[in-house]
C-alpha cells in the first residue's frame, strides 16, 4: 500500500521545470506540483516515476519547500541564442490527502542578466484515491502572475492535470513504479511553424522507475515529444537531477537540452 509521508513526501516531479525551462520569454510553471527532488519510490526500490516536460498534479505535502535550477541550451530553442537558465522557489502548505495541498512558487526566468524577469505560479491539488498500489491526485495551476520584466505583460496561464501513480508486480518480486499524467492547459502547446507560438492544448506523459535512483520519462502535446531521466542523490537527501530533450524530433524548430537540479526540504 502507498504510503503517502513516506512516499509522496518530497517526491513529484523534476520535469516540471520544464515549462519555466523551455519557454524563457515569459512563460512560467504552471504544470501542477513544483519541481521538487526525486525520492524513492513508496512501495518498491525504483525510483518514484517522474515524468519530464509536463506537468504532474502529485503534490508534497505541508511545509515543503523547494529550489531548483534549470540550465537550457539553446535559449527559447533559437540556435543563434545563448544558453541560460532559470531558478524556482517556493512552498508546499497544506494536506492533498485530507484536503488540498497549496503550493505557491517564484520562477527567475533567466540568469543572464538575473532576475530581470519572472513571475509567481500557484496550484492546488488534491489526492483523489488511494488504494493498494496507486493513487490519483489532480490539480488546477496558474502561471505567469504578478510578472516583472519581460513578463509583465504576459497573460496568466492556466493548466488543469490528473495524475495516476501505480505500482505493476514484476516476476522477480520488485514493484515497477510508474505515472501517467494528462492534462490541458492554455499555453502547453508550441507552433510548428518555428515562430515559437504558445496556444491551449491537451499533453500525456508517462514515467517509470528504472533502478532505485533512475527514472526515465516520456512525454507529448500536439506538437512535440519530450524524453527525460531523472536522478536522485542519495548521499544528499532532497536532491535529485534531471537531463531531458524538448522536440526530440525537431517539429517546432525549438527543439532544447535541459539540465535541471533540484533540493527539497
Amino acid at each position: 500500500m502507498f504510503r503517502y509521508a513516506q512516499g509522496f513526501a518530497l517526491a513529484a516531479v523534476l520535469g516540471c521545470v520544464g515549462f519555466a525551462a523551455q519557454a524563457q520569454d515569459g512563460a512560467s510553471v504552471t504544470g501542477g506540483a513544483a519541481p521538487l527532488a526525486v525520492q524513492p519510490s513508496p512501495s518498491a526500490s525504483l525510483a518514484f516515476p517522474s515524468v519530464f516536460g509536463v506537468g504532474s498534479a502529485v503534490a508534497a505535502p505541508s511545509g515543503t519547500r523547494f529550489v531548483a535550477l534549470s540550465y537550457v541550451s539553446p535559449r527559447e530553442g533559437i540556435s543563434s541564442k545563448d544558453d541560460d537558465g532559470d531558478v524556482s522557489f517556493g512552498f508546499a502548505l497544506g494536506n492533498p490527502v485530507s484536503g488540498v495541498s497549496a503550493q505557491v512558487s517564484v520562477n527567475i526566468l533567466g540568469l543572464n542578466p538575473f532576475a530581470e524577469s519572472g513571475s509567481v505560479s500557484a496550484s492546488l491539488s488534491r489526492m483523489l484515491r488511494a488504494g493498494g498500489t496507486s493513487a490519483t491526485f489532480a490539480s488546477i495551476s496558474a502561471g505567469n502572475l504578478l510578472g516583472w520584466g519581460d513578463a509583465s505583460g504576459s497573460e496568466p496561464t492556466y493548466v488543469a492535470t490528473l495524475s495516476h501513480v501505480q505500482a505493476f508486480p514484476l516476476a522477480n518480486g520488485t514493484e515497477l513504479p510508474m505515472q501517467f499524467s494528462f492534462g490541458y492547459g492554455s499555453d502547453t502547446t508550441l507552433s510548428d511553424d518555428g515562430l515559437g507560438t504558445r496556444g491551449p492544448g491537451a499533453f500525456f506523459g508517462v514515467g517509470m522507475g528504472l533502478t532505485e535512483t533512475l527514472a526515465g520519462s516520456i512525454s507529448f502535446t500536439r506538437s512535440q515529444i519530450n524524453m527525460g531521466f531523472s536522478l536522485s542523490i542519495p548521499q544528499i537527501e532532497g536532491a535529485g537531477l534531471s537531463l531531458g530533450v524538448y522536440d526530440i524530433t525537431d517539429n517546432t524548430s525549438r527543439q532544447q537540452v535541459s539540465l535541471g537540479l533540484s533540493f527539497a526540504f
